[in-house]
């Protein structure tokens, strides 16, 4: 299988993107319903003045969406699950720190706002809360915004330390 992403021009339009990721046939929907989830998470906007998305950077999106930048990847080329990276270390054993005082409801309002990723517009943030986040395995760093500010994004791991408590649905 080649990789269609490598065949696009440095700035792809969605069109583009989307069917090299999803194909011609879920292009339309890709477009209308994946990509503004996705832009949550972290996925590069459109640059106005190239009018398109850098595609090194949905790349990276990419491989940072499927764990590879972590050492672990969801499934091996055989369709069969992997689960011999580090996310399956850090699944099974309990968090370092516990997720309550100061740090909780910076996590909560993580939760509850996914599209808040920088410190500046996550109350009670700041860069020693969002390391010991990253240090309990509840919050990742993602690619800074394209103005170099820095982003996170709650983990899975993060949603159901939170879920646990019994203080959300």
């Amino acid at each position: 299988m080649t990789d269609l992403l490598s065949n696009l021009p440095l700035f792809a339009t969605d069109r583009q993107l989307a069917e090299a990721v999803v194909g011609k046939e879920r292009a339309t929907m890709w477009i209308k319903t994946v990509i503004p989830q996705l832009e949550r998470k972290g996925f590069p906007r459109i640059d106005p003045l190239h009018d398109g998305r850098p595609v090194p950077l949905v790349k990276k999106f990419y491989d940072g969406y499927f764990g590879i930048t972590a050492g672990f990847a969801a499934t091996g080329p055989d369709g069969k699950e992997d689960w011999s990276g580090s996310w399956r270390k850090r699944k099974d054993t309990k968090t370092t720190i516990p997720i309550n005082g100061n740090i909780e409801p910076v996590l909560r309002y993580m939760i509850d706002h996914p599209d808040c990723t920088t410190v500046a517009v996550i109350p009670g943030a700041g860069l020693k809360k969002m390391a010991r986040l990253i240090e309990a395995g509840v919050i990742e760093e993602i690619e800074p915004d394209f103005d170099g500010d820095r982003q996170w994004r709650v983990t899975d791991l993060g949603r159901s330390s939170v879920s646990s408590r019994g203080r959300r649905p």
